[in-house]
């Protein structure tokens, strides 16, 4: 499939030069004492009473060609090892850091608690079109070590890949600990990380020191880093979509340009997260026509500039319910950054402006995301796909339906979804005449019960306790 194109090559040009005199004019507050001085030492101009480092536009652009073009997601299962990398498979995960859950049984909103995330994340793993996994954050766990005590529970509820929000580097060492016991070694998993870390720039610009501290330990041992930029146009940020666009990225520059002074090689994914702030009500959105816009750009000039890796939102929505809203939000906002090629949709299950999570929402998605790669891995024409020699056995007025040629493709051809009506009113009657929200409710019961993550080895999982239990 030929790539979507929404910016001009005059225009990409454009934005990623301002992009750049930004960082060396405006700069980025760097709260990290050590950092300041790492970036001193490689060249840029650095104010240490202010905090201010001003990136010259040479040292962002040699840092920045470092980051690899391929990067590895690893599954504990490595059947569901995921390659991201130019003109590669398009992916999904659900949101991470949502505290808000939807009740799948009384369909009530709730803060999310610690049997939540396991229900999420057994039900990510059961659902084929979703790659790998978000996290829930429980609100009945102590906050203080919530991240590393989640990073358990994961393990154990999927074979898949999964991404979390550590809160300090100290953390993300515990983190480290605990895929280790998983993996074996630290050269298995930096080969194969079974988990990456999402931290953002605090716009506009400044790079708090925690989130620093996550980017250089995730280098160290090779984990990949969602570089997430969350500029709120119009609150933290330019209200116009050119404006938000442009400190989206060089907010996304700098902190890819720590990571690779720090670590040369160090996996960095990139990802804007726009918000737009609705005047009226002060509320951010994320599912506007321009969020699709800025985010689609950002996937387009990280393509055409460096070509490192790209996870955009997409499948996000502002609705508050698994309504059509939400159904015409996700589709529009994922479909120009998966025409432009990113390696990453992400937000399914979300709503409400990605504060919630939904899994009666995710298992709707589930076959959202389903249908939109079927478009995506096209179609080959052949002499036989064309039916050439069907057409010449049928003939005029014949019928394919026993012909080889319909029993060799019609299991494979058509994406056949898990939870649409697609029979007869009469069918329809009979088995209830429930509706799509129904029938993903059934499914994601089904999943809950029938599907079970392989299970950890008995070692592994006392290893993993008594890791937690010295958390106190």
């Amino acid at each position: 499939m030929n790539m979507f194109n929404l910016l001009s090559e005059q225009e990409i040009k454009k934005l990623h030069s301002a992009s750049l005199e930004v960082l060396n004019t405006v700069g980025v507050k760097v709260e990290s004492e050590k950092v300041r001085k790492m970036l001193e030492e490689a060249g840029a101009k650095v104010d240490h009473e202010t905090m201010m480092v001003h990136f010259p536009p040479n040292l962002v652009d040699e840092s920045v060609k470092k980051a690899p073009k391929k990067v590895i997601y690893g599954g504990r299962n490595p059947e569901n090892d995921l390659v991201l990398e130019p003109g590669g498979d398009i992916f999904c995960r659900p949101t991470t850091g949502a505290e808000g859950y939807i009740d799948l049984e009384t369909g009530e909103y709730r803060l999310a608690t610690m049997f939540d995330l396991k229900e999420w994340t057994r039900l990510t793993d059961g659902l084929e079109n979703i790659d790998y996994c978000g996290s829930l954050y429980p609100s009945d766990v102590d906050t203080d070590t919530r991240d590393i005590r989640m990073m358990s529970v994961m393990l154990q509820n999927t074979e898949k890949h999964f991404v979390l929000q550590p809160y300090s580097g100290e953390h993300l060492e515990s983190m480290v600990e605990l895929a280790l016991a998983v993996m074996g070694s630290k050269e298995e998993l930096k080969k194969r990380p079974i988990f990456n870390v999402l931290t953002s720039i605090l716009s506009p610009l400044e790079l708090l020191e925690y989130a620093s501290d996550i980017i250089i330990t995730a280098g160290k041992y090779g984990i990949p880093v969602e570089m997430n930029t969350m500029v709120i146009a119009g609150g933290t940020g330019p209200v116009t979509v050119a404006g938000t666009t442009l400190l989206s990225h060089a907010e996304a520059l700098a902190g890819i340009t720590v990571a690779e002074i720090a670590n040369p090689g160090a996996p960095m994914v990139y990802r804007p997260a726009p918000m737009v702030l609705e005047m009226s009500t002060g509320i951010s959105l994320m599912a506007t026509v321009e969020n699709a816009m800025i985010t689609a750009s950002g996937a387009q000039l990280i393509r055409d500039t460096y070509g490192i890796p790209t996870n955009i939102v997409g499948y996000v929505t502002d609705s508050l319910t698994h309504d059509g809203q939400a159904m015409i939000e996700k589709v529009f906002n994922a479909l120009p950054t998966l025409l432009i090629g990113a390696n990453i949709v992400s937000l399914v299950g979300t709503i409400q402006n990605c504060y919630t999570m939904d899994p009666l929402q995710l298992v709707i998605d589930d076959e959202i995301v389903g249908m939109t790669k079927r478009i995506l891995r096209g179609f080959e024409i052949n002499d036989d796909t064309m039916g050439l020699d069907a057409l010449a056995r049928v003939g005029p007025g014949g019928n394919f339906l026993s012909d080889e040629h319909t029993l060799k493709y019609f299991k494979t051809e058509y994406y056949r979804p898990h939870i649409f009506n697609r029979g007869t009113r009469e069918i329809w009657q009979s088995k209830g005449g429930k509706d799509l929200n129904e029938n993903a409710k059934e499914r994601a019961r089904t999943i809950l019960r029938e599907h079970k993550p392989a299970p950890l080895a008995n070692d592994v999982v006392k290893e993993l306790d008594s890791i937690i239990k010295r958390l106190g």
